[in-house]
C-alpha cells in the first residue's frame, strides 16, 4: 500500500500561526519521508480561505512547491453543500474555482471533491461538465476531532480501525491496484491547527497500523512526484472501493 495525502477547506487564511503554511513546512521536510506531495482541495473565493491575500499567495506556494490544487469551492459563500446549490450557482463555482486555479497553475485542474462528500447525480454531471473527476477517499482520521488528554490514545483506535476496515476491503478486491502499489487515499482538513500540530502523528500511525494489519507499506509510503500523483488520483477517481456518499 501507499498513502495518497489529500486536504480539505483551505488554505487558511490566519495571519499568525497558519496551519496550512505549517503543513506546508512538514511535507517539504520531515523525518518519515521528504518530500512529500499532496492533493488540496481548496476554497478560491471565500475571504477566510482563498479570497484572502495570505489565502491567496498559499495557493501560490502549494503550486510552487508541487502539489495540486484541486476544486473544493469557487464561492464567495465558503463551503456549501453541492446538493444544496441551485444548479446554475453550482455551475458558476465550478467555473470559477476552476479559472481561480487555472490563473495560478496554467492548467485547468482535474479534481473535485464536493463539501461533505455530499453528491447527486445532477453534480456528478455538472463535474463531468466542466471536466473534474471527483476523487473521495478510503481513510478519514476524523483530524482535529479527538482532543483532550485520550488524544493519542482515542487517535491511535481511530486509525486502528480505518486500516482494519481498508485491510478487509482490499482482501476483498474492491481497492484497485494502481501500477505496482495499492494507493489509499487519505482525508486532512490543513484549515485546522490540531491537524497541522499533529501531522506527523498522523503519517506515522497510518504506517505503524498498517503494519499491524499484515499490510506490506510500499519504501516510499508517501507520494513524492506530482505527476505520479496526478496519474494515481485520475486511476482511482470514481473508483470501486471510495467512500462514496450519494444522495
Amino acid at each position: 500500500v501507499r498513502f495518497l495525502l489529500t486536504f480539505d477547506d483551505g488554505p487558511s487564511g490566519v495571519m499568525e500561526h497558519n496551519p496550512t503554511a505549517s503543513i506546508l513546512d512538514q511535507l517539504a521536510d520531515n523525518p518519515i519521508q521528504a518530500p512529500i506531495k499532496a492533493i488540496f482541495f481548496v476554497q478560491t473565493r471565500f475571504w477566510k480561505n482563498g479570497g484572502s491575500d495570505i489565502g491567496q499567495r498559499l495557493l501560490r506556494r502549494l503550486h510552487a512547491e508541487g502539489h495540486l490544487l484541486a476544486v473544493h469551492s469557487g464561492t464567495t459563500r465558503g463551503h456549501i453543500n453541492h446538493t444544496q446549490m441551485p444548479l446554475e450557482e453550482l455551475e458558476q463555482s465550478l467555473r470559477d474555482s476552476s479559472e481561480d486555479i487555472h490563473a495560478i497553475t496554467g492548467e485547468a485542474p482535474r479534481f473535485v471533491r464536493p463539501p461533505f462528500w455530499a453528491f447527486t447525480n445532477n453534480t456528478l454531471d455538472a463535474y463531468t461538465r466542466h471536466r473534474l473527476h471527483m476523487l473521495m477517499y478510503d481513510i478519514r482520521v476524523n483530524d482535529g476531532k479527538s482532543g483532550g488528554i485520550n488524544y493519542t490514545w482515542r487517535l491511535r483506535l481511530r486509525v486502528a480501525a480505518e486500516m482494519r476496515r481498508m485491510r478487509d476491503r482490499i482482501a476483498q478486491g474492491v481497492v484497485p491496484v494502481v501500477g505496482d502499489t495499492i494507493p489509499l487515499i487519505v482525508v486532512f482538513h490543513d484549515t485546522n491547527r490540531h491537524t497541522a500540530e499533529n501531522l506527523q502523528v498522523f503519517m506515522r500511525l497510518l504506517l505503524e497500523e498498517a503494519g499491524k494489519q499484515g499490510l506490506a507499506v510500499a519504501p516510499k509510503p508517501f507520494f513524492d512526484d506530482a505527476a505520479e500523483l496526478g496519474e494515481t488520483a485520475v486511476a482511482r477517481s470514481g473508483a470501486r472501493g471510495l467512500f462514496l456518499h450519494c444522495f
